[in-house]
Parts: structure tokens; sequence; C-alpha cells
């Protein structure tokens, strides 16, 4: 949802320092993760719909795929990306060449870093079905809770991204991401500020 993501870019302090665009996935839910209600009075979006059967989660998400791929060629290409829970295993199966490029025949990824923060529906990802495909070459920062249910998908989908461009934080958190993290975790701050201070660098040398 737009306005708890809004919430989110705002307590890792990515606002004001970056233009950021907001964009709801494309299908709906019920139901939202316990404690999201009470930042956002719904409707609930989702990229695929845990509670439906395997087949339409599929559809759904390969639905998502098509959605994200023409937003991006309407809008982007974007300087980086953020992705929450599901949303991180979306920006992780498009920011494969086999996605942005095979499928949707992009000439480049349509970001050029991405931030992946509680990542959750793994099992969702399309790239790497029946083969053993490259690492994500894209460079990422990662954060996930030490009491997230979800802590073992968050740290598969980071395991997907090409090191040395690869950032991890371990939060003390759960499955959030709240205004005052930044304060919480100063190592987190750090962490991820020298990663935007890199990307800024490497767009700035990209240009010469």
């Amino acid at each position: 949802n737009n306005d708890i993501t809004y919430f989110q870019t705002t307590g890792l302090q990515l606002l004001p320092r970056f233009e950021c665009v907001y964009l709801n996935a494309p299908h709906t839910t019920k139901q939202c993760y316990p404690g999201l209600d009470q930042f956002s009075d719904g409707p609930w979006y989702i990229w695929a719909d845990p509670t439906k059967s395997q087949s339409d989660q599929e559809e759904q998400w390969d639905k998502s795929l098509n959605f994200l791929a023409k937003y991006c060629e309407e809008h982007g290409p974007f300087d980086g990306v953020y992705g929450f829970s599901q949303g991180a295993a979306m920006v992780a199966d498009f920011s494969h060449p086999k996605i942005w490029r095979e499928r949707f025949q992009m000439k480049q990824c349509p970001w050029k870093f991405a931030i992946l923060a509680c990542g959750a529906s793994s099992q969702s990802l399309t790239f790497n079905k029946g083969t053993t495909p490259t690492m994500i070459g894209v460079p990422s920062f990662h954060t996930f809770g030490e009491k997230d249910r979800f802590l073992v998908d968050s740290k598969k989908i980071a395991d997907l991204w090409a090191p040395p461009h690869c950032v991890t934080h371990l939060h003390g958190g759960g499955h959030v991401i709240d205004s005052q993290i930044l304060k919480r975790e100063p190592k987190m701050f750090v962490k991820l500020n020298n990663f935007l201070i890199l990307q800024y660098r490497s767009s700035l040398n990209a240009k010469h």
C-alpha cells in the first residue's frame, strides 16, 4: 500500500533525500498482515494473494510482473527501488535479466540499486524455476528482523543477490519498518547511508 510505503521510506530517511514515486500492487485482498492496519485504512493491495490456490497465485504473480513492466516502461528508468515483504520478492524477480531483458526485452534493468525490507514470498519467484540461474547483479541493501516470522524467507531472497554489492542488516524487530527504526538501529543507519553514498558516487562516475 502506498501509504504504508510512504511511512516506511520516511522512516528509512529515503525522503527527502530522494524523489520517491509509489506504486500499489495490482491485486486486492481482504486481509492484511497483523498490525499494518494501524497505518492504513485499506483497501489492501497485493502482488499475489497467498489465500488463493497455487495456480491462481501464479496467474496473479504473472499479471503483476506485466503490470510492473508497463509502469517502468512508461515512467522509468529509476535510480533505485524499494520493496517490503512480498514487494521485496517482486523486486528480486524483476531485477534478474531473465525477467527484464529476456521476458520484457528491456535494454537495461529499470533501476540501478534495490533496497529490500523484510522479504517474503520467495516461493513466488519465477526467474529461478527449473534452472540454476546467475545471481542478481544489481547492488542491493537488505534488512530483516530477527523476530520476523518470515526471516528465513528474507534470507533466501538476499542470498539471490551477488556479493560484494549485497549488503545485509539484521534488525531487532519483526516484520515491520517504522518511523524510529534508524534511531533504534544506529548500525543500520550507517550501513544504509554508506550504501546510498556508494550508489550516488557510482552514478556520478557512470556519467563521466
